[in-house]
């Protein structure tokens, strides 16, 4: 069984709203626009709620246009945090808006993901802390303040705390796979004729927004999801609650989106 928002609420039933996620960790195509990230910014600032901008891997082109939408927030005097998941969205916000709160994004934990093996363990017990030292040291030295991760196979990658990273979990849906050849772009595509590999080069016009779907699959009970150009499953409750005990912050999604 995955976690909906009564669960969340029956572990955490005092727990305060502090951020707002807003933008893709999957793909660069739905980034959102100067106009609708300072609506996001301005809608934090008057609840005093953390603003928090989820960036993907990008192409260059991808690079370019996370580098004039931070530049068009910061002249106007917005600093979100920023989730990066490209170690050149990292350099570029380094050297050009130091000024910017960085998090490494979950995109980062390369750890196992597979919705096919059923974790029996229950209960906070038997994380390796040590997993992921090397990428946390890292990160602290090129000033992130804060790893993030999903529920994986091991517990471990985010840590103890000591390093001085704050850590965040994402529940309940726990990506699988994603890449830059986004079938529901190809199934739209105007100017594929009827030719998927067409639709894969065509432009895109963002079909997936707001939309996902139930995949079946005949080797796994799980819950498995697809959204754009990512697939996702419901992590099982005892999965998350592996996770639970490493988590200074909880980041819950209402639906699986790329």
């Amino acid at each position: 069984m995955g976690w909906g928002s009564d669960a969340l609420r029956d572990v955490y039933p005092d727990a305060l709203l502090t951020a707002l996620y807003f933008g893709s960790e999957f793909c660069q195509e739905l980034l959102p626009g100067s106009s609708d990230t300072e609506t996001f910014c301005a809608h934090c600032a008057a609840r005093s709620l953390e603003a928090v901008l989820l960036t993907p891997i990008v192409t260059h082109k991808g690079l370019g246009r996370i580098d004039r939408l931070l530049g068009s927030l910061t002249d106007r005097g917005w600093f979100p945090a920023v989730v990066f998941n490209d170690w050149g969205v990292l350099e570029l916000i380094r050297k050009s808006y130091p000024c910017l709160p960085l998090r490494m994004g979950r995109l980062m934990n390369r750890g196992l993901r597979d919705p096919r093996i059923a974790m029996r363990a229950i209960g906070p017990g038997g994380e390796n802390t040590a997993r992921g030292a090397g990428i946390r040291k890292l990160a602290t030295s090129l000033g992130v303040c804060a790893v993030e991760s999903d529920a994986d196979l091991e517990p471990g990658y985010l840590g103890s705390g000591d390093d001085g990273l704050e850590r965040a979990l994402h529940v309940p849906f726990t990506f699988v796979a994603s890449g830059r050849n986004c079938l529901e772009k190809a199934a739209f595509a105007s100017t594929s004729g009827g030719a998927f590999t067409r639709g894969l080069k065509s432009g895109c016009t963002a079909p997936c927004r707001g939309v996902y779907r139930r995949e079946i699959r005949p080797d796994t009970d799980k819950q498995l999801w697809r959204a754009g150009n990512t697939l996702f499953f419901t992590a099982p409750q005892e999965w998350i609650s592996r996770h639970l005990a490493l988590a200074d912050r909880l980041v819950f999604h209402q639906q699986p989106m790329p």
